[in-house]
């Protein structure tokens, strides 16, 4: 067991935190034979991709604001407006490793110490109807992601519509930008 890892789990640099080993031989006695362990490599991992991907936005959403405050010519500079539209994925990617986390680390169990996944899975559902459901749902956000990437294209291309609205009166974007608010 750590002693020094007991502040991280309950505010005390005394305290025993038990290790994945002894942690199994505890559910061995507890629950039975079996492995209890979760899949310690994809929670290791997983965890850092959201941690890094929430980082990262916080960064980009920071010197986005730097910039704007600052007045760095944010609205005509390429590469940033270029890296907010690439960042639009970031919260998808944090989200699915958060739950690739959540999923992944609470294994073996469905319910913890009450129902093992083993346990839950229905006997009148077979494999092949999961495959055919799970490949319908893919399919079908697939096709709803290209359809999105389609409008937000179309979209793009069309221009704002604050050029119509101030009547050709040349503004900064900034200037326009407020005005909208």
């Amino acid at each position: 067991s750590v002693q020094s890892a007991g502040f991280l789990s309950d505010w005390s640099f005394t305290s025993r935190v038990d290790g994945i080993n002894q942690i199994q031989a505890s559910y061995v006695h507890l629950y039975g034979p079996g492995n209890y362990i979760p899949d310690v490599t994809v929670a290791f991992y997983s965890f850092r991709v959201m941690l890094g991907v929430g980082a990262l936005m916080v960064l980009i959403a920071g010197a986005a604001l730097f910039l704007s405050i600052k007045r760095k010519d944010l609205f005509n500079n390429r590469w940033v407006l270029r890296g907010l539209i690439a960042s639009l994925a970031l919260p998808y990617v944090a989200n699915t490793s958060g739950w690739l986390l959540g999923e992944m680390g609470r294994q073996p169990w469905t319910i913890f110490g009450l129902l093992r996944t083993v346990d839950s899975v229905s006997p009148s559902v077979s494999a092949t109807e999961v495959l055919v459901t799970l490949t319908l749902f893919c399919v079908t956000y697939g096709v709803l992601a290209v359809i999105d990437g389609y409008l937000l294209a179309k979209t793009a291309k069309q221009g704002s519509s604050i050029e119509e609205e101030t009547d050709g009166a040349t503004e900064t974007p900034e200037k326009q930008l407020v005005a909208t608010f």
